[in-house]
């Protein structure tokens, strides 16, 4: 029984799924205090000085891309959504023996991220099915994000910071290999010169001796 209790422990700790209830419940908690804070479609709710609490809402994607119809856009970002949801989870399980627990983190982000502003686009009639966003890094970022965006930002970098470090250490294995190659190919030479030296004083030595 305990060991039983120490795998399941151990599955849904490797899974990710806790990673995913906790950043989709931030997610979900956050926004709702935000509508609920009084403020009108674009307010200011505080202002910390390097970040500001700022009510928006995105009909669109990320960044502001979208079609000038929000409805299309909002049609178009939950297909888009929902296809590459449904193609990370379908990994996850296929390749969930192979993948790197770091991987599977990262794309459990990305499926946080998904879900987490396609619930705004289904359930938020209130706000016209679009996405609320409220962090407000007025001083060096331009668009107002959330913590299901963030999800998403972060688990690219972190993906991308894998796939540079994956492809650092495979250049420095192929440089060894090359080393080791040489070395064996100089050693094969100098074994080569050594033989045809030897074979040329055996040659000289007969001669002599005629």
């Amino acid at each position: 029984m305990k060991a039983k209790i120490i795998s399941l422990l151990k599955w849904f700790y490797e899974s990710f799924i806790w990673l995913f209830i906790i950043f989709l419940a931030i997610d979900i908690i956050s926004k709702q205090i935000i509508m609920n804070a009084g403020a009108t479609e674009g307010g200011l709710i505080a202002d910390w000085g390097f970040v500001r609490i700022r009510y928006v809402l995105n009909p669109n994607a990320a960044f502001g891309f979208g079609a000038d119809n929000p409805t299309f856009s909002r049609i178009i970002y939950l297909v888009v959504a929902s296809v590459i949801t449904i193609g990370i989870i379908a990994a996850l399980i296929i390749k969930r023996k192979s993948m790197k627990l770091y991987v599977r983190a990262c794309l459990v982000l990305v499926i946080t991220g998904a879900l987490g502003n396609m619930i705004d686009r289904i359930f938020y009639a209130s706000t016209n099915y679009a996405v609320v966003d409220w962090i407000d890094f007025y001083w060096f970022w331009g668009y107002n994000f959330n913590i299901a965006d963030s999800c998403v930002v972060v688990a690219a970098f972190m993906l991308i910071i894998y796939v540079i470090v994956l492809e650092v250490k495979d250049a420095k294995a192929k440089s060894a290999k090359e080393k080791v190659q040489t070395k064996q190919l100089s050693k094969t030479e100098m074994e080569r010169l050594e033989n045809v030296n030897k074979d040329d004083e055996k040659a000289t030595e007969s001669k002599e001796e005629n």
